[in-house]
């Protein structure tokens, strides 16, 4: 990876704040679920497979967001080394109210679809969108979509005469 020019790290109290609830809701479910079962069969299997599911949600959650994101002129790449989305198929940068993007983060739209990927309060990538943010630190999210915007423009404008 070459020189990192913005850095987007999760911050500790959404990091924490996620895990906490979702821990929550995974054991009010169990508890509900063992000490005062519903009268349906249904639920008594759903209760408990839902519980599991919001408490393994938990710990990845707590897994992933270890991770930073970081740009470089070559693209987006997580702190692993793994690319999220090269700069060449970066199309845009989607900051408005009404953009289907994560809190306090942004939208890139690309030019070609990159197959599927979620690191939850990190990024998603569904199609030719993906969304950066969540957990992350609003000032970093809004220095990296302005990085991005500029490195487009560039891009655009092509190579200097």
């Amino acid at each position: 990876m070459t020189e990192i020019l913005a850095k987007l790290e999760p911050s500790l109290g959404r990091r924490w704040f996620g895990v906490i609830v979702l821990s929550l809701v995974g054991v009010l479910l169990a508890y509900v679920s063992f000490f005062h079962p519903p009268e349906s069969l249904l639920a008594k299997v759903l209760f408990p497979l839902v519980a599991l599911a919001f408490l393994w949600q938990a710990q990845w959650n707590l897994r992933v967001t270890k991770n930073g994101l970081y740009l470089t002129r070559e693209g987006l790449f997580d702190s692993r080394g793994k690319e999220i989305c090269a700069l060449y198929n970066m199309l845009e940068v989607d900051r408005g109210l009404f953009a289907f993007k994560p809190s306090n983060g942004f939208l890139v739209r690309m030019q070609e679809p990159v197959g599927n990927a979620w690191a939850p309060g990190l990024y998603w990538r569904i199609g030719k969108r993906l969304g950066i943010g969540g957990a992350t630190q609003p000032a970093q999210a809004k220095a990296m979509a302005d990085m991005i915007d500029v490195m487009i423009l560039e891009r655009s404008m092509g190579p200097e005469a």
